[in-house]
């Protein structure tokens, strides 16, 4: 943990905080504006299809374009949309600035690349998952007060309280070090590291489990309010167990599957040097990802059975797991292509993941039109599924 890597943390837990305000009432938003269950889970797939669009552009700017650049960058364009959406007056209105901020997505790479170079290419199940905590620790206090702003003055407000959080991220990215891009070889194929049967069966891989974990997220929130009769503070509050779940379940998966003796095989050249140790991995970050799947799924299984608040709080721990998931699929990306073409994975990958998320809340939209525990059944069938053909590709060993 460099200055650098302690700067983004930083930048993440304050972007996490103002995300956390309206991200798990964003759905009874859009709702309010006067959209219906299929209209909502098409505006919230179009701006999946913008995120699946940006990620691996930008991550061949990683490779091409000084990283600082492009991350202050994508700090401004969130701050913008956050405005936007908060001053519509219809959900249709609403939907450029959700797409705008969508757009803010390409830096997701960058910041992998920009810390996958940071430490040396070492630890990086470690680095991600603990990374990103920070980003989930923002998250887990604001929910609530998003709630309690969306109850007290109006949900539009919350967005425009969320923005000025997001302008002090911005402040802390100013702060971190240049990271010009390396100069390119020319001895190989700009797309040689992805058009390989290794890479598309990892994507392929990638792509089913998140499709599966993902499709009882993006109603959640509207099956608890009408479903179960949760008022929205409360809601906003499960948030917060989210969050919660991924500051503490993602530095555990992390921890557990990258011991501090493993080393990226393609660690930079000039790259900060990090103190190694004897200490050896609990678990291959693949196989940490089927404890990662497994955790979303009794999730899942609890959110539908739950009677109860505590019961509730429990289900959104675990769902903490998801971003731990996503963080450790990363780490597992960077292994399957050099330092120059580093970004270009980590884009492909997020891609991936995304392209899952593109899906996930159109169907999940036709599913709850039917009955409103449809998206999370669904979710409780495709897990397994994905766990198995997960399971045989491991032990294929292709990922």
């Amino acid at each position: 943990m460099n200055r650098d890597v302690r700067l983004i943390a930083l930048a993440l837990l304050l972007w996490g905080f103002g995300e956390g305000l309206f991200f798990y009432i964003e759905p009874l938003y859009i709702e309010q504006l006067g959209a219906d269950p299929v209209q909502l889970g098409t505006v919230l797939s179009a701006a999946a299809v913008i995120r699946a669009a940006v990620y691996l552009p930008g991550g061949i700017m990683a490779d091409r374009i000084p990283r600082k650049r492009l991350v202050v960058g994508g700090w401004m364009v969130g701050v913008a949309g956050v405005l936007v959406v908060g001053a519509a007056r219809s959900w249709q209105g609403l939907i450029p600035g959700l797409l705008i901020y969508a757009l803010s997505a390409y830096c997701v790479p960058v910041i992998n690349a920009y810390l996958a170079h940071s430490v040396g290419g070492r630890r990086l199940a470690r680095t991600f998952t603990t990374v990103f905590a920070g980003y989930a620790i923002g998250g887990v206090l604001s929910p609530p007060v998003g709630g309690w702003i969306a109850e007290a003055t109006s949900m539009r407000m919350v967005y425009f309280v969320s923005a000025l959080v997001f302008a002090l991220s911005m402040l802390t990215v100013l702060h971190v070090s240049p990271q010009p891009a390396k100069p390119r070889s020319h001895r190989r194929r700009q797309w040689e590291s992805l058009l390989n049967r290794r890479f598309l069966s990892f994507a392929a891989v990638v792509w089913l489990m998140f499709a599966a974990m993902f499709l009882s997220y993006p109603l959640a929130s509207n099956f608890l309010k009408h479903g179960g009769g949760w008022s929205i503070a409360q809601i906003g509050a499960l948030g917060s167990f989210q969050a919660l779940g991924a500051a503490f379940l993602g530095p555990l998966l992390g921890r557990l599957s990258d011991g501090a003796a493993r080393q990226d095989p393609f660690r930079d050249e000039g790259a900060p040097r990090v103190r190694t140790t004897t200490q050896s991995s609990l678990l291959h970050p693949s196989r940490a990802l089927l404890v990662g799947q497994g955790l979303v799924w009794f999730s899942a299984l609890v959110l539908l059975l739950a009677a109860t608040f505590p019961v509730l709080a429990v289900a959104y721990l675990l769902r903490g797991a998801y971003q731990g998931c996503r963080s450790l699929t990363q780490a597992q990306a960077t292994t399957l292509a050099d330092q120059e073409d580093r970004g270009l994975v980590l884009g492909a990958t997020e891609t991936a993941i995304a392209a899952a998320q593109v899906l996930a809340p159109y169907t999940a939209g036709w599913l709850y039109a039917a009955d409103s525990s449809y998206p999370i059944v669904a979710s409780l069938v495709l897990i397994p599924v994905t766990l198995l053909v997960s399971s045989v590709w491991l032990n294929r060993g292709d990922v």
